[in-house]
């Protein structure tokens, strides 16, 4: 298993997982752009702070998505019952 290391608001981490580094590389820049987006001039905060803000933006926008994914799998569930109904 690789192991990769990882600073993010001058925190270092290191860890071993199966994921390819191109998803690892993926995350850690999408991790440091939500920083810059929620670290601005006009808000400055403190690590642990954006960390939180960072997590509770991540849960809402994951939360989100599985609604839409949801509403998704409804409506073609109720196109497969449309199918079916019309092919019997």
């Amino acid at each position: 298993m690789p192991s990769y290391s990882l600073s993010i608001l001058g925190q270092e981490i290191s860890f071993k997982t199966n994921v390819g580094e191109k998803r690892i590389r993926e995350a850690e820049q999408f991790i440091k752009r939500r920083f810059q987006e929620l670290n601005t001039p006009e808000n400055r905060l403190n690590n642990e702070k954006l960390l939180i803000l960072l997590s509770l933006s991540l849960a809402d926008e994951l939360l989100q998505k599985g609604q839409e994914l949801e509403q998704v799998e409804d409506k073609l569930n109720q196109l497969l019952e449309k199918i079916n109904k019309n092919t019997d």
